[in-house]
């Protein structure tokens, strides 16, 4: 295995990457440019340019040794093992030019992809006018549902020990995942435990969900590119599909972020080509444990990067849930 020197915890040295370029792309392969982008939070990612302007994405998973959370476990791995699920918007998605899990040439696992034109929306969106943003919020929620329509046979994550044939268990199991990495990390994690033993009590408006969706699991402005022409942007890319499980659509972290977000038109539109799924009981009880599998989460990352704001809205979730839950069960 080779030990190849990195400039920090995370970034590669050119010279390493060029290694890695042999590899992917053959021994005549000449770089231009090598550019690392910002913005991410788990992976390393570069832009590479060839001398023929050629242009590919390098993500680098962190090492091994990082302290990567349960639900970060071989994330790389999870999204590469998902592409075929996302046939219905392949045409959005990175292409994959190359993966490789060897770790004989880095001690990491890595992927090239295909380049995709277009800025981040989340970067522009305020630059565009209502209409324009609108229009993309149409689009956006056309997209999530042609992901939410491919179906799978197991909930919960694409993983040996994470995959679940009811609904209700998959959901415990992330809570209790979360709450164990809370106690390893003597992080006390309010009203978690509480809520747990409500629902595990009474799991049966759970599993009214039979069938797994697929789920993108980080998909957001912040992971869509977009493309601007004469007044008419459309949606060009869906990015970072590495946080990918099956589950009910409602659970997804899209619809945790829309409920808690600060109101805005474009979120009408996104329901309108959505279709929003019918107002039941059991679907609010449902939306109201997701809130509590979700903050929890957020909770403890939030923590680990002493995001205040972040603490203090999870915190207030949580404490709303455990007020609300009983009446829904």
């Amino acid at each position: 295995m080779a030990s190849p020197t990195e400039e920090d915890g995370k970034s590669l040295t050119a010279n390493l990457i060029r290694e890695m370029c042999r590899r992917g792309f053959g021994s005549h392969s000449h770089i231009e440019s090598i550019h690392e982008l910002g913005g991410g939070t788990f992976n390393t990612t570069y832009q590479i340019t060839f001398a023929d302007q050629f242009r590919a994405i390098l993500r680098v998973a962190p090492p091994q040794t990082a302290d990567i959370a349960w639900d970060e476990i071989f994330l790389m791995r999870r999204e590469h093992s998902m592409q075929p699920y996302f046939a219905p918007i392949a045409t959005l998605m990175p292409k994959t030019l190359l993966v490789d899990f060897t770790h004989q040439v880095l001690d990491r696992d890595y992927i090239f992809q295909s380049y995709i034109e277009g800025e981040r929306w989340d970067d522009v969106m305020s630059e565009l006018t209502p209409s324009e943003n609108n229009r993309l919020w149409e689009q956006f929620g056309g997209i999530m549902k042609q992901i939410h329509n491919v179906h799978g046979e197991s909930f919960g994550l694409p993983l040996s020990g994470f995959q679940f044939s009811r609904w209700s268990e998959t959901i415990m199991d992330r809570m209790k995942r979360t709450l164990q990495s809370a106690n390893e990390n003597q992080i006390e994690l309010p009203n978690l435990t509480s809520i747990m033993k409500m629902v595990l009590a009474k799991p049966q408006k759970l599993d009214e969900i039979q069938v797994p969706a697929l789920l993108h699991g980080d998909l957001w402005s912040f992971n869509i590119l977009i493309r601007r022409e004469a007044g008419h942007p459309s949606i060009v890319g869906i990015l970072d599909a590495d946080r990918t499980w099956w589950g009910d659509p409602m659970a997804d972290w899209t619809m945790f972020i829309l409920a808690h977000a600060e109101k805005e038109e474009g979120h009408e539109h996104f329901w309108q080509a959505y279709d929003r799924a019918e107002d039941t009981p059991g679907s609010r009880c449902r939306v109201i444990v997701y809130d509590a599998m979700h903050a929890s989460i957020a909770f403890l990352w939030a923590v680990k990067h002493q995001d205040e704001e972040t603490v203090t809205r999870a915190t207030g979730t949580l404490r709303e849930v455990l007020e609300t839950l009983p009446a829904l069960l």
